[in-house]
């Protein structure tokens, strides 16, 4: 228990201050949800009796507790509340059969490609149809399992340190596979020990903190910049060199983004200077490229130089 609570604790991004490159506005609060928050926003909620003689207090139920702050840091920061539900929860006391109301799925809003160019959001959703998570027998699983709409915050494409974008989603997956989140509920079996199913790995938790899970756990699609078919524990990826090779894995999927962006804005030869060179036992090294070019360059400069001086003295 103790490992696996250091696990999880080295993972969630506590105090990670993640800057988001997309278009969405910076905003601190919205009027139109304040009278939501006032009770959402806060662990108790009061209101009047009937006959408005008595205040009652009352403890919110955890999972209708919204983060503010957080809130206005997620995707959906401009949004009222009732954008998504149901304006009669502007009344009070909320009537009780809305909690029966249908809540929007993701594609109701992500499946016109224009509201966010090359996301491919259809692409997305059909790649979870097909996961393990979609198709296990009884599953439960939807969008809002990992991606919760009032807290949650694109961190691929961005600039951000990338060990930060690693320690973000792997609390997604932490959530459930931790064996402490609520994997129980979703699927009413218990999971077992993390670090148990991964001990063929040299070391672990340092792979936890450097690798997001979906790298060896989803099916790679080039036309997609996070993975979405999440395979069956059977089919992950399990060789070393899978990563730790010339045409690494990781570059198919955590350094897609930044080498995208590197190529636009530097040009390929940059790319080739200073991508990540995976060596085995060893962090992506920059430096490594840089001195395996420099090598080459001085080889080729010796045999012109050599080759020069020969035709010179006949």
């Amino acid at each position: 228990m103790k490992i696996r609570f250091f696990i999880l604790l080295a993972l969630l991004p506590i105090s990670v201050s993640l800057r988001s490159q997309d278009s969405i506005p910076k905003i601190e609060s919205n009027p139109d949800n304040n009278f939501c928050l006032s009770c959402h926003g806060n662990r108790w909620y009061t209101y009047w009796n009937s006959d408005s003689t008595q205040q009652i207090q009352h403890k919110m139920f955890k999972d209708l507790v919204i983060d503010s702050i957080e809130f206005y840091q997620n995707n959906h920061k401009t949004f009222a509340c009732t954008d998504c539900h149901s304006s009669e929860y502007n009344n009070l006391p909320h009537k009780s059969d809305l909690k029966l109301e249908q809540m929007p799925a993701c594609m109701d809003c992500h499946d016109d490609s224009e509201f966010k160019p090359g996301l491919n959001f259809k692409t997305i959703s059909d790649e979870f149809d097909k996961s393990v998570h979609a198709t296990r027998e009884n599953s439960k699983t939807n969008c809002w399992s990992c991606h919760n709409p009032h807290s949650y915050r694109i961190t691929t494409r961005s600039e951000h340190n990338l060990k930060e974008v690693v320690a973000y989603d792997n609390s997604i997956c932490l959530e459930c596979h931790s064996g402490m989140g609520k994997f129980d509920l979703l699927y009413g079996d218990p999971k077992s020990n993390l670090l148990a199913k991964h001990q063929w790995l040299p070391d672990p938790v340092k792979h936890f903190k450097s690798a997001r899970c979906i790298e060896c756990h989803t099916e790679i699609r080039e036309d997609m910049l996070v993975a979405h078919n999440i395979r069956p524990k059977e089919e992950a990826v399990k060789t070393c060199a899978a990563c730790h090779s010339a045409d690494s894995r990781l570059k198919h999927t955590l350094y897609k983004y930044q080498l995208q962006q590197q190529r636009e804005e530097k040009g390929v030869f940059s790319t080739i200077v200073s991508g990540r060179v995976l060596a085995v036992g060893t962090n992506p090294s920059p430096i490594l490229n840089l001195i395996s070019l420099l090598m080459v360059a001085m080889a080729f400069g010796g045999i012109i130089i050599h080759s020069l001086i020969r035709i010179f003295k006949k």
